[in-house]
């Protein structure tokens, strides 16, 4: 029986987790197909990695897994191209939109802080109806009832406030820094949506090759068949030649099981009905990457990867902070004016107005000032740590990435070099046991390692293309280069 192994492990880049995959070939003979492949990290199936069946589970996991829906059922087969996926991923896709929400919410915060700088303009109206009850020297008079009313319109203006005027500032870091996070998650989801499209590129080659195996188990079959009612082989050779064409079978429904739940996995990141049937116009094809040396990609890294930026921006947002949190020792000057009517009834009101400037200056606080100073002091503190650990893991990730492309491009090699030999040695097999020179047992073994080698050759070059993915996205250019470094057109 041939059983598809894999072993699993988590690993994260740029805050999106992925689950790093190493194929080990369906074990029909004694050569190993993962031998000659590297580990390679792909977006974990969002059917999959958990013990609770729940959706939210999953999206609490990652939510660049998951998407809203857009768009009607269309009837038939929808070509869908890899730019077209792209795209798709950059409406629908769950993190793109919970990463846009955010970005909302630093955009208010910071209109919010702003408008406290702002003059403040508002007016009312009051009716009012009472009387005056006045004990004096055992008298007791009542003036009333009666009423008047009011109409004003009051204006308050900050003239003075350095507090709030850092407060601002502070807030327009942070929405800088929310800015570059949004960026950053549309290359996550790039990254996760190419993933997706090359992972079921993969497993319908997969498929189409696991077909073919089939067809040449089945001609191999009836071949071995013949012989024996012919009393050429012996009764061994048909039940070997029928298992083989059984596990043929065998792997022809667990690659097409899989590849109905890539696509599935696929519709998930994009935002397709879950029912759309859909075909992909781009294959999984191997392209050299581009020539960029390590010095070339750090000096893009700072220049271009966006969590870099946000961490500097967050970091320019906590000084801010800091001396706004100080400047509250500082005095405050603030306007107040208001203009209007008064009168028993509107008709015969007598105008009114007030001018008034207030001067506030803290004596006294009960050391609040000072812990808010200590805590936005913590709060500068966690930032540089967290942007010197980003600027080291960015050349990192850079380095790493170069590492797994330099890997991945040997085991292209190798695993081609392998197909060539395996499929020489299927020919050779085939010609000797067609004269008799040979049982099946060899036939057999040499078609095993064809399809080994074939799973293997679709495992490196799906290493390869997902390596330089990782390039370009440790680069922070993974929206602007995927087509490019994909050699898609």
């Amino acid at each position: 029986m041939n059983v598809s192994l894999c072993t699993q492990r988590l690993v994260t880049l740029g805050g999106m987790v992925f689950l790093c995959l190493t194929a080990h070939a369906q074990s029909t003979g004694s050569t190993s197909a993962g031998s000659n492949t590297v580990n390679t990290p792909r977006p974990f199936d969002p059917g999959s990695n958990t013990t609770n069946p729940s959706a939210l589970a999953e999206q609490a996991q990652n939510p660049f897994l998951g998407s809203v829906p857009t768009g009607p059922l269309i009837p038939g087969v929808l070509p869908l191209s890899l730019h077209e996926a792209v795209s798709r991923a950059l409406r629908a896709n769950l993190g793109l939109i919970d990463s846009e929400q955010n970005h909302a919410e630093a955009r208010a915060a910071r209109i919010r802080a702003l408008s406290t700088l702002l003059p403040q303009l508002s007016a009312d109206a009051v009716q009012d109806y009472r009387n005056i009850v006045d004990s004096g020297i055992g008298l007791k008079t009542v003036l009333g009832p009666y009423n008047f009313q009011t109409a004003h319109i009051y204006l308050t203006q900050r003239v003075l406030d350095v507090s709030a005027i850092r407060n601002a500032t502070a807030a327009q870091r942070s929405g800088d820094a929310s800015n570059d996070q949004f960026i950053d998650s549309r290359n996550i989801v790039v990254l996760a949506a190419t993933s997706s499209y090359l992972l079921v590129a993969g497993s319908q080659v997969r498929l189409e090759t696991a077909r073919a195996e089939l067809a040449t188990a089945a001609a191999t079959d009836r071949l071995v068949q013949d012989r024996v009612a012919h009393d050429v082989s012996p009764q061994i050779e048909g039940i070997r030649a029928e298992v083989v064409r059984r596990s043929a079978e065998q792997r022809v429904a667990i690659a097409y099981a899989r590849f109905e739940k890539d696509k599935l996995a696929l519709t998930r990141i994009i935002g397709l009905p879950i029912a759309q049937e859909f075909q992909l116009t781009d294959s999984l094809i191997y392209t050299p990457a581009p020539d960029d040396s390590l010095d070339d990609l750090v000096a893009i890294v700072k220049t271009q990867r966006q969590d870099i930026r946000a961490a500097k921006a967050q970091l320019e947002a906590a000084k801010e902070s800091v001396k706004a949190q100080s400047a509250e020792r500082l005095p405050t000057l603030e306007v107040r004016a208001s203009v209007g009517e008064t009168g028993f009834v509107y008709a015969k009101s007598t105008p009114d107005y007030e001018v008034a400037a207030r001067i506030a200056i803290p004596i006294f606080t009960g050391r609040r000032i000072e812990s808010d100073i200590l805590t936005a002091k913590a709060v500068l503190h966690q930032r540089e740590a967290e942007l010197a650990d980003i600027q080291a893991r960015a050349v990192y990730d850079v380095r790493t990435a170069l590492l797994d492309l330099k890997a991945a491009e040997a085991s292209v090699e190798v695993s081609n070099a392998n197909l060539s030999l395996a499929r020489e040695g299927l020919r050779q097999a085939r010609d000797r046991f067609l004269n008799g020179v040979t049982n099946s047992v060899d036939l057999v073994q040499a078609q095993q390692d064809v399809a080994e080698a074939e799973d293997n050759r679709i495992a490196s070059v799906y290493a390869h293309s997902l390596a330089k993915l990782m390039l370009i996205r440790a680069t922070g250019t993974a929206e602007a280069n995927y087509l490019t470094y994909l050699g898609v057109r």
